[in-house]
């Protein structure tokens, strides 16, 4: 089993690589291949890291987004021959376990003869300590949320978060790579739902556990827990709804409930976050290039 990690990061804590890339490269059947997004001083972790045997660096010259720099990676695992490519970003905190088990579930799964998209993790909040629930498409076309603190085998879900999930270099071949344009903001998501489309499944893994930290930091209001961005990342979870209603495998209940939700979130974020003008002015702006740029857009 040949298996590429790639890890997208962008102005990341370097302490946080090298350890997570230490951990990878103790599994003799891994390569590690980093793609940063134009960071300053990231050639001072480059550095430290150049001499690790099946490590491999792709710096960017800017910014061009998580899935623009995930296309390189995928590339780059195929031109070394990879089977499976483990996704990571900058964030992600694994145990000396994680891969052993991450494997383990899928090779369970793959015994069973499941036509497999990916399988990734459960999510432990780092902070506040709890699993982010599981989700699971409905027959009413919206989503259900599933407890999996108490699982004891993988289950299938609709959605995988992209950090630490596995997927096979065959399957990834006849879905596709991920959506460029959507810079950040649910290039998972469409990703996912675009596996469904062709007859894909996707499962949570029973024993591989990451804790993860989602967005800035998490409110907790009754029994949701939200995710807190800037107003520039909301921008992007904002303007890509637009792009998701012109794809025909997304169902467009589902993306009216998200531009619902959203809405709502960036009211409670402008009345208790301090930068009110900045989520004024880049949910202007997401709705404004959202009806621009999907207007003739191609799903």
């Amino acid at each position: 089993m040949s298996i590429s990690v790639v890890i997208v990061s962008y102005q990341p804590c370097h302490l946080k690589i090298q350890k997570m890339v230490e951990i990878l490269l103790n599994h003799e059947s891994l390569s590690v291949i980093l793609v940063d997004n134009g960071s300053c001083d990231i050639d001072i972790l480059i550095s430290a890291l150049k001499n690790k045997k099946n490590f491999y660096s792709l710096v960017l010259s800017e910014n061009l987004g998580i899935a623009y720099a995930q296309n390189i990676g995928i590339t780059k695992s195929i031109e070394l021959n990879s089977d499976y490519i483990i996704f990571f970003d900058q964030d992600s905190s694994l145990d000396n376990n994680f891969i052993n088990n991450l494997i383990s579930d899928y090779n369970y799964l793959r015994n069973k003869d499941y036509k497999i998209a990916a399988v990734g993790p459960r999510f432990l909040d780092e902070n506040k300590g709890f699993y982010f629930p599981a989700l699971k498409f409905n027959k009413n076309g919206l989503i259900d949320k599933i407890s999996v603190e108490n699982i004891n085998e993988p289950i299938e879900v609709s959605f995988l978060i992209s950090s630490g999930t596995l997927v096979p270099v065959d399957a990834l071949k006849k879905i596709g790579l991920m959506r460029e344009e959507f810079f950040i903001d649910f290039v998972d998501t469409e990703w996912c739902f675009r596996a469904l489309s062709k007859g894909y499944k996707l499962y949570m893994s029973e024993k591989a556990v990451m804790k993860h930290s989602i967005g800035d930091d998490t409110l907790k209001i009754a029994n949701f827990n939200i995710p807190v961005h800037s107003g520039f990342r909301r921008y992007y979870r904002i303007r890509n709804l637009f792009f998701m209603w012109k794809m025909p495998y997304i169902p467009k209940i589902l993306v009216a409930k998200l531009m619902i939700s959203n809405f709502a979130i960036q009211v409670l974020l402008f009345l208790i976050k301090s930068n009110k003008m900045d989520y004024i002015k880049y949910y202007i702006k997401a709705i404004k290039d959202g009806l621009k740029q999907s207007k003739n857009y191609q799903a």
